[in-house]
C-alpha cells in the first residue's frame, strides 16, 4: 500500500510551519500545566498518548531497532534540544576540518555527539526550571519534562548533518595555497554554503523514493538507530525480556563502558606513546634499501603486509567497519585488492603510460620526465591556462594509481545506476 505521505510533497515552508505550531504551541504549552508535568517527572520512559502507526521494515534487522510508532505529543523542538544541536554542530565542523589537513585525517563522529548530548539533555532535564515563556503567539517551555528520544534524533541528526568537512573548502584552501590568490570572505561563504545545500536539495527532491519507503536500508543509521533504543529504553519491558531471554549476561551499558575504556587506553599508544603502531611496514625493515620491496610494501608505496593498528586510521576513509555490512567489505577488498594489488603493479612494471618514470604511489602531477609539474608556469595573470605555454612546457602526467582511481570514480556513478536497475 502506498504511503499516504507521498500523495503530495510539502513546501520547506509548510513543513516548518507544521513543526513550529505542533512542538511550541501545541505541546509544549500542554506540557507547562502543572499536571503534564508531574506525568512526565515520575518516569523517564517514554508513553504513547496519540500515536501513529507507519508500515513496518521487511528488514529484520530495521525492524529490531527502528520503531514504526510515532507519538505526535511527545516534546520535539525545545530549547535544550536547539541549545545541544548548535553546540554539537559548531565543535564538530570545527575539529573535523582542523583535522582534515592531516596525513590520516582525525575524524570525531557523530557518535561522539550522541552519547554526549546524551547526559547534556539529562542534566538539564534535572536542573532547568519548568518555566514557560511566550514570544509573540508561540509559547515554549524551559523544562518540558524527561529528556525525550525525539529530541536525542534532532540533535543528532543536526550534528551529523554539518559535522562533517565541505570539498568547498578544498577549492579556497588550494586557491590560497598553492595560487596565492585569496577569495573574498563573503564569496566563500556563498560559495560553501550553496554546495552544501545542492546535496540536501537532492536528497529532499529523492526523499519519496530513498528515505519514506520501509524497504529502503541505510545500514550506517542502524547502529545509531540501536543507540536510541538502548539510551532512551533500556528498562523497558521489551528490552528487559530480551535480556532475560539472551545468553549474554553482560547489559549493554557495561559492555559500552568496557568498550570505551579499552579504546581510550589503547589510543595512547598509537596515538602518542609509539606512534610507529599507525602505520608499520615490518616487511621494509627486512631489507629497507631495496626499491621493488619498498614499492610493494611500504607506507609509501602500495602497503602490502603492512600493520595499521590505529582505529583512527581505519574508519577515517571508509567509515568503521562494524557498521558496514560484511558483504560491503567484501565488495571494497576485492576492488581495492583488483585495482592497487593487481592493476597498479601490473601497469607499472609495463610502463604503460610511461608510469616507470613517475612514482607508483602519489597524487601529484608530474611532467613526462618525473619532475613535479609546474602549473603556474602554465597560467596567465587571471589564472587561465596559456595554451602556447602549455605547449611548451609539455603535457602533464598523473601515476597508474591515480589515473585508475579517477576512472574508478567515474565508472562508480554508473555502476550505482545499473545496480539499482538490475537488483531493485
Amino acid at each position: 500500500m502506498a504511503d499516504s505521505r507521498s500523495e503530495s510533497i510539502p513546501t520547506v515552508y509548510e513543513l516548518f510551519e507544521d513543526i513550529i505550531h505542533r512542538n511550541f504551541e501545541k505541546s509544549n504549552v500542554s506540557l507547562s500545566t502543572p499536571s503534564n508535568i508531574d506525568r512526565l517527572s515520575v518516569s523517564c520512559e517514554p508513553a504513547y498518548f496519540n500515536v501513529e502507526t507507519d508500515e513496518q521494515s521487511p528488514c529484520e534487522e530495521v525492524a529490531a531497532n527502528v520503531s514504526n510508532k510515532d507519538d505526535r505529543d511527545m516534546p520535539c523542538l525545545t530549547l535544550r534540544s536547539w541549545i545541544i544541536s548548535l553546540l554539537f554542530t559548531c565543535l564538530l565542523s570545527f575539529v573535523n576540518q582542523f583535522f582534515w589537513y592531516r596525513t590520516s585525517p582525525l575524524f570525531v563522529g557523530v557518535l561522539v555527539a550522541q552519547l554526549l548530548s546524551h547526559l547534556l539533555g539529562k542534566i538539564m532535564a534535572k536542573v532547568l526550571p519548568c518555566r514557560t515563556f511566550k514570544v509573540w503567539r508561540w509559547s515554549f517551555c524551559l523544562n518540558p519534562g524527561p529528556f525525550t528520544i525525539k529530541e536525542h534524533c534532532i540533535i543528532t541528526a543536526m550534528a551529523s548533518a554539518a559535522g562533517g568537512t565541505a570539498y568547498a573548502i578544498d577549492v579556497i584552501t588550494i586557491q590560497r595555497l598553492f595560487y596565492k590568490r585569496s577569495i573574498n570572505y563573503g564569496i566563500g561563504i556563498l560559495f560553501v554554503i550553496t554546495s552544501q545545500t545542492l546535496g540536501y536539495g537532492m536528497a529532499g527532491i529523492m526523499r519519496r523514493f530513498l528515505v519514506w519507503p520501509a524497504a529502503m536500508i541505510c545500514p550506517a543509521n542502524l547502529v545509531s538507530c540501536a543507540l536510541f533504543r538502548t539510551l532512551h529504553s533500556g528498562n523497558g519491558d521489551n528490552i528487559q525480556e530480551e535480556n532475560n531471554n539472551s545468553r549474554w549476561i553482560m547489559s549493554r551499558f557495561r559492555f559500552f563502558f568496557l568498550a570505551f575504556l579499552c579504546q581510550f587506553l589503547w589510543y595512547w599508544f598509537p596515538g602518542y606513546i609509539f606512534p610507529i603502531l599507525s602505520l608499520f611496514s615490518w616487511i621494509c625493515v627486512i631489507k629497507p634499501d631495496y626499491l621493488l620491496l619498498s614499492q610493494l610494501t611500504g607506507v609509501s608505496g602500495l602497503g602490502l603486509g603492512s600493520l595499521e593498528l590505529d582505529w583512527n586510521a581505519w574508519v577515517s576513509i571508509l567509515g568503521s567497519p562494524i557498521i558496514v555490512p560484511f558483504w560491503a567489505q567484501i565488495n571494497i577488498m576485492i576492488g581495492f585488492v583488483v585495482l592497487a594489488w593487481i592493476m597498479t603493479p601490473a601497469a607499472y612494471y609495463t610502463n604503460l603510460w610511461g608510469a616507470k618514470a613517475l612514482p607508483m604511489v602519489s597524487t601529484r602531477v608530474f611532467t613526462a620526465d618525473g619532475y613535479y609539474y609546474d602549473v603556474k608556469s602554465v597560467l596567465n595573470s587571471q589564472n587561465r591556462v596559456n595554451e602556447t605555454a602549455y605547449k611548451t612546457y609539455g603535457e602533464m602526467r598523473m601515476t597508474v594509481i591515480f589515473a585508475f582511481s579517477y576512472g574508478a570514480s567515474f565508472a562508480a556513478i554508473a555502476a550505482v545506476i545499473v545496480h539499482t536497475v538490475l537488483f531493485n
